[in-house]
């Protein structure tokens, strides 16, 4: 990222340095962090004229409350506000892109510090000499070469850094005790052997798909005769820019000699092809229909001569030159791959006709499945898809070794997400049961349990290992996801930062 603060006219003051002799460093010095603050005004190049973040005009701005206490930024070294959002412009130099996010960030961490400042005082925890020693140690100001805590360092520090950092320990320890007693999550033996028990008894399963593919060849040959133009292909190549302006000017530099075609994909083209020197090598009529923002300019293409160039037409990802690299060609109907993207066709532009038929042919499937599930894929021409052992996970648990990431092909995993009834049915059923036909997306499946479902070790290691660490994060995400809903925050970021900090500095 830019680190010029170049941030559309909104830019967070740095902290100054301190006059003097240099003295030894032992990492960054508490005076660099949370010393003496010298606000520096700095002028930012903006779209409009030169601007300037000035707190001329607000010394303290009120982003919102929590439970009646103001949630400010304030240019001072003790406000957490200015201290987490000049701590982030270090990690992430501010620009245009990021400095609502970097605004953001600091003021929902000073949200969730004030909440739990609240709740330490409401406890009365107090920090206590101890406490304080231990979190001067534990800041890593005052370290030596082998990282153990430097007492001459610290000793010779000046008495207004050492009280810099002892207001803001005192400031945010206790929100810190609050927060490690609430995400501190104990975890009985009781709740292990129960977590593990939801991954003890999965299940292997099998299915077969039916799907457009399923349609007769007969019919699709019959529905491309009818009306060939969708299956046509063409030989085309392809030069992708952002504004129409652009690509005329291309093409002027063509058509004059200036340049190649070849060489103007490889100068300016910014879509996929361009490694290929713009060639899209063989091209259905329906699919550049569908890249085109008017689909009555993919005739267009289509009917341009071998060699010549078509005038900018629009797209979904710019405007787009073709070249035709050959004619027009009608559809080979005894080709599997042409009559796929029939189906394929049929099945988005004359649903009700496809699903009609793939409904009826799933019905057919399953009858056969019942009697032979191998044997009525194989009679079919259709695929047995297999799935690992899965656990029952209707509520789809990160602590349960489901069917996601087993299922290869993903529409059992669909099937039994959209609809638990199902998934219910396919883990309760007994062993080589058939079930369905059951519909995911425009395809049915036809699903038998298996043998082959022994648990995963692996899995179960790694929750034995991890559900502990996994539990405070899930307390850790409660706690915040509380305090942002509670009925005591009023949040005004958007519109403040809208108005005293980007309106600000346009001033």
């Amino acid at each position: 990222m830019p680190s010029d603060n170049n941030a559309n006219g909104a830019v967070i003051p740095e902290k100054g340095k301190k006059n003097g002799k240099d003295k030894k460093k032992h990492g960054k010095s508490a005076g660099w962090i949370i010393g003496v603050i010298v606000l520096i005004l700095i002028s930012v190049t903006f779209i409009l004229p030169t601007t300037v973040f000035s707190v001329g005009n607000s010394q303290k701005i009120e982003f919102g409350r929590y439970n009646g206490e103001p949630i400010s930024l304030e240019l001072a070294y003790d406000n957490y506000f200015y201290n987490q959002l000049y701590s982030l412009s270090q990690m992430y130099p501010a620009s245009s892109q990021n400095m609502m996010q970097l605004y953001a960030q600091a003021f929902y961490q000073t949200v969730f510090h004030t909440a739990l400042s609240q709740m330490a005082d409401s406890a009365s925890i107090i920090v206590s000499d101890r406490m304080l020693s231990q979190g001067i140690i534990n800041s890593g100001l005052y370290r030596d070469d082998n990282g153990a805590f430097d007492m001459e360092a610290y000793n010779a520090a000046s008495q207004l850094d050492k009280e810099a950092l002892r207001d803001q320990l005192t400031d945010m320890l206790p929100s810190q005790v609050v927060f490690q007693d609430m995400t501190s999550v104990k975890t009985s033996n009781a709740e292990y052997d129960f977590v593990s028990a939801l991954n003890s008894t999965p299940r292997a399963f099998q299915y077969i798909t039916v799907d457009y593919d399923t349609y007769p060849d007969e019919d699709a040959r019959a529905y491309a005769e009818a009306d060939p133009a969708p299956f046509m292909t063409k030989a085309l190549s392809v030069l992708t820019v952002a504004t129409e302006s652009e690509a005329n000017d291309i093409i002027t530099s063509i058509q004059n000699g200036e340049k190649t075609f070849e060489d103007a994909v490889a100068e300016s083209s910014t879509d996929s092809y361009s490694a290929d020197g713009g060639s899209m090598g063989s091209v259905l009529f329906n699919d550049l229909e569908n890249m085109l923002s008017n689909t009555e300019d993919a005739t267009v293409v289509f009917d341009t001569a071998t060699g010549e160039l078509t005038a900018p037409v629009q797209g979904y990802t710019g405007w787009m030159i073709f070249r035709a690299d050959g004619e027009s060609v009608l559809p080979d109907l005894e080709d599997p791959a042409v009559l796929s993207d029939v189906k394929r066709y049929i099945s988005i532009n004359d649903s009700e006709t496809m699903s009609a038929f793939v409904s009826a042919k799933a019905d057919e499937v399953f009858a056969a499945a019942e009697a032979d599930f191998d044997q009525a894929a194989a009679d079919n021409g259709l695929i047995v898809t297999d799935v690992n052992a899965s656990s029952y996970n209707p509520g789809s648990s990160s602590f349960i070794n489901g069917l996601a990431g087993n299922d290869p092909e993903g529409l059992l995993y669909n099937a039994a997400t959209a609809d638990t009834a199902f998934q219910r049915s396919i883990y309760s059923a007994s062993e080589n049961t058939v079930i369905g036909p059951q519909q995911t997306g425009s395809s049915y499946i036809i699903v038998r349990p298996v043998a082959g479902g022994e648990a995963n070790t692996t899995w179960t290691n790694y929750l034995d290992l991890m559900y502990s660490t996994s539990t405070s994060n899930l307390a850790a995400q409660d706690l915040q996801s509380s305090i942002l809903s509670a009925d005591g925050f009023e949040d005004n970021f958007i519109t403040t930062y809208l108005s005293d900090i980007m309106m600000t500095s346009a001033q």
